[in-house]
């Protein structure tokens, strides 16, 4: 059994990249404990250690063959690296985040989430 994955961006339900979450069941809208930074990189967003934000997003159950894709999708480990992380309320799961040196310079959506970045 693979931990929950929590997704804040492309992944969510409606977003581009939704289907390739294949069959994992959908938990429901989760939120990070605020420890992090959204970064804006213009077609997706990088979910950063180090800041103030609790990050929106939703949390699924993906099997090891979907996550398994999905790490190739986020070209992990080099462009993001799934790591647990910790949600508001004191629960864990994992994540696709990405070290911070490789976001610099990029702007930040202060709200947490991705849906409202262009509000």
């Amino acid at each position: 059994m693979t931990a929950p994955l929590f997704v804040y961006g492309t992944l969510m339900r409606g977003e581009r990249s939704h289907a390739l979450l294949g069959r994992a069941r959908c938990l429901g809208l989760a939120r990070t404990a605020p420890s992090f930074e959204l970064a804006d990189l213009g077609a997706y967003p990088a979910l950063v250690r180090g800041g103030s934000v609790a990050v929106l997003g939703e949390l699924y159950e993906p099997d090891p063959e979907t996550l398994a894709s999905l790490d190739v999708y986020e070209g992990c480990p080099d462009l993001f690296r799934r790591e647990s992380i910790d949600l508001h309320g004191g629960a864990s799961c994992e994540a696709y985040l990405m070290p911070a040196g490789q976001a610099l310079g990029r702007p930040r959506i202060a709200s947490g989430d991705w849906r409202t970045r262009r509000r």
